[in-house]
């Protein structure tokens, strides 16, 4: 990338250049077309940029591929009890959310988990019931 200063122009334009990596390819940007450009690769608040590490990285696929080794991911069992399990929900939730979800958002009263209803119908039935009292 080379930045070249206005007073280099006769339309009075600051430019941008950028030359590729292999350096074939070079393409002039105004300075503020460029921003734009750069602009669009920084994410978002609470947004997480991808990057791949450990077995999905590019070396480590590159490698299995290079030595023909089969591709299957192995899952293992999950070691935690049903116990943990309920108890890390309420944690994920609430440091992704910022919001804890087991606090009652009218009394602020702490609430606890009674039973899992996995039933659509009933799910259902319940949601309904809940908008004729007045819940959102």
């Amino acid at each position: 990338m080379v930045y070249v200063p206005a007073e280099k122009f006769d339309d009075g334009v600051t430019k941008v250049i950028y030359i590729s990596k292999n350096r074939k390819s070079r393409k002039v940007f105004n300075a503020l077309d460029w921003l734009a450009k750069l602009v669009t690769h920084i994410p978002g608040r609470y947004e997480h940029t991808v990057r791949y590490y450990g077995y999905f990285s590019n070396k480590s696929r590159g490698m299995r591929k290079k030595a023909d080794v089969d591709d299957i991911l192995t899952i293992l069992p999950n070691d935690t009890s049903s116990n943990e399990a309920r108890q890390n929900w309420a944690r994920l939730i609430q440091k992704i959310y910022e919001n804890n979800p087991l606090v009652c958002p009218k009394c602020q009263g702490q609430m606890k988990t009674i039973s899992i209803i996995d039933d659509f119908e009933i799910i259902d039935q319940m949601f309904k019931t809940s908008k004729s009292f007045g819940y959102p």
